[in-house]
C-alpha cells in the first residue's frame, strides 16, 4: 500500500517494519499520503547543501497547512534523518529520473519568494497607495524570516490595519497565507528558468476541504513557458486592474482546454493551499503501450499516465479493488491496462459527475467510461449502452469540456 512508509523506506530513512509501524500507528491513511507528498516535495526540491533547520521548517509549514500535526518525536525521527540524507542523488531520484541534478536549494530566508513578494501588488479588501503596500510587505517579510511566527501573522496584521479593514484575525492570516503561496510558488518558476526545467506539475492537498477548481487541477502537467509568462506578469503587475488580469481566480473545476494565459499559476483563490512543483516527464512501456509520466511506476500502482488533458493518472491497486469489477477485469484481460491507457490518451469529453461533483467522468473515442478523483482513476470500463449515452445520463453536461488537444513537445 502506497503511504508514508514506503516513501521513507524509499528514501532508506526508515529500514525495518517495526520502525514503520511505529512511526504511522498515530496517523490515518489521509494524513500518511499526505506526509509522503509533502516529505517527496522537500526531498525533489532539497540538495546536499540544505540545512535540517531549513527541512525542519519546510516540513512544520507544509504538515500545518495540511492540519497534520506531527509529533515532535515522530519530527525529529524524520527531519533528522532526513537532513543526513538528502543529495544531488536523491533529489533526482525524487522526480524518477537519472540526470544532471537541478541545484534548487533552499535558504532558511528563501530570498527568491522574498523578492517575488516585494515586486509584487498585494491588496485586502481594496487597492492601497504604495506607503501601505509597503508596510503589508514589511509584515510578510517578517514571516518569511521567521521574526514573526506563522500562527501569529493574523493578529500582527489585524493590529496593523485592524482600523482600516473590518475583520478578525482568520482573514489577515488567509491574507497573509495567500501572499506567502503566491511568492513561493513565483520563486520556484523563477528559480526553474535558471535551470531549463520544462515542466511544472500541481499538487492540491486533497481532503474535505479542497475547493473544486485545486480537486481538477490536482496532477495537471503545465508547461514552464505557460507559467512563466503568468508569472512575469504578475511581478510586473502595478494596480488592481494589472494583478487581477495577471492571475485570475476561480472557484468551479477546470477540466481540459489550453489554459487562459492568465491562469494555471497557485493560488487560485483565497485561502487556496496548492503548489506547483517542477518535474521532468519520461516514458516507460506498459503492455505495448507507452505511458509518459513524472516518475516511475509505485509498487502498487497499475497505471501512471499523463492523459490527453495534460493530468498525471494513477490507477492503483486501491482504486482497482472497488466498485465494477475492475480487479476481476484487469486479472482476466491482459489487455486491459493497455486498453485504459488508450483511453486517457483519447479523452473525448470531461464533466462532474451528478450527485458527486468533487468527481468527474470522461469519455473517449475508444468507447471507454472513466470516473476520476482528481489524478486518482476510480474505475474504466465499457457501458453496454455505449459510452457516449451513459456519459451523458451520469455527468453534468452543462458544465462539459471537449477536449481537443494537449501540450506536446
Amino acid at each position: 500500500m502506497r503511504n508514508l512508509a514506503r516513501s521513507l523506506i524509499r528514501f532508506k530513512i526508515l529500514k525495518t517494519k517495526g520502525e514503520v509501524e511505529a512511526l504511522l500507528q498515530n496517523y490515518s491513511q489521509m494524513q500518511r499520503q499526505r506526509l509522503e507528498q509533502i516529505l517527496d516535495e522537500i526531498v525533489a526540491l532539497s540538495t546536499q547543501e540544505t540545512d535540517a533547520s531549513t527541512l525542519k521548517k519546510l516540513l512544520l509549514d507544509k504538515a500545518a497547512s495540511a492540519n497534520i500535526e506531527v509529533s515532535p518525536q515522530d519530527l525529529e525521527s524524520i527531519y533528522i534523518i532526513l537532513a543526513q540524507k538528502v543529495s544531488k542523488k536523491l533529489a533526482v531520484a525524487a522526480v524518477g529520473h537519472i540526470k544532471e541534478a537541478v541545484k534548487f536549494s533552499f535558504d532558511t530566508v528563501d530570498a527568491e519568494a522574498i523578492e517575488a513578494m516585494r515586486k509584487g501588488f498585494y491588496w485586502m479588501g481594496k487597492e492601497y497607495n504604495e506607503r501601505l503596500q509597503n508596510r503589508l510587505k514589511d509584515i510578510i517579510e517578517r514571516v518569511f524570516k521567521a521574526e514573526i511566527a506563522n500562527e501569529e501573522v493574523g493578529s500582527a496584521l489585524k493590529e496593523e490595519f485592524g482600523s482600516i479593514i473590518n475583520a478578525d484575525e482568520s482573514y489577515f492570516k488567509g491574507v497573509a497565507d495567500h501572499i506567502a503561496l503566491q511568492a513561493q510558488n513565483v520563486a520556484t518558476i523563477t528559480q526553474g528558468q535558471k535551470y531549463g526545467v520544462e515542466y511544472y506539475k500541481i499538487l492540491a492537498i486533497m481532503d474535505a476541504k479542497t475547493s473544486q477548481i485545486c480537486r481538477s487541477m490536482h496532477g495537471r502537467i503545465i508547461p514552464a513557458e505557460h507559467l512563466s509568462a503568468q508569472a512575469d506578469k504578475i511581478l510586473n503587475a502595478h494596480s488592481l486592474a494589472d494583478k487581477k488580469a495577471a492571475a485570475a481566480w476561480r472557484d468551479q473545476a477546470f477540466f481540459g482546454k489550453n489554459l487562459p494565459k492568465n491562469f494555471g499559476l497557485p493560488p487560485y483563490h483565497f485561502r487556496c493551499r496548492t503548489e506547483a512543483v517542477p518535474v521532468w516527464i519520461d516514458e516507460e512501456e506498459e503492455g505495448g503501450v507507452m505511458m509518459r509520466n513524472t516518475q516511475p511506476l509505485w509498487e502498487d500502482e497499475l497505471i501512471r499516465h499523463i492523459d490527453k488533458t495534460g493530468v498525471e493518472r494513477i490507477l492503483d491497486a486501491k482504486a482497482a479493488n472497488g466498485g465494477h469489477g475492475l480487479k476481476e477485469r484487469l486479472e482476466r484481460n491482459d489487455e486491459l491496462k493497455s486498453d485504459i491507457i488508450k483511453a486517457l490518451n483519447s479523452i473525448t469529453a470531461i464533466a462532474p459527475q451528478k450527485g458527486e461533483e468533487k468527481l468527474s467522468n470522461a469519455i473517449s473515442s475508444n468507447g471507454y467510461f472513466m470516473v476520476f478523483d482528481g489524478d486518482r482513476i476510480v474505475t474504466a470500463f465499457k457501458p453496454a449502452k455505449g459510452a457516449l449515452a451513459y456519459f451523458k445520463e451520469k455527468s453534468v453536461t452543462s458544465k462539459q469540456e471537449i477536449i481537443k488537444r494537449w501540450w506536446h513537445k
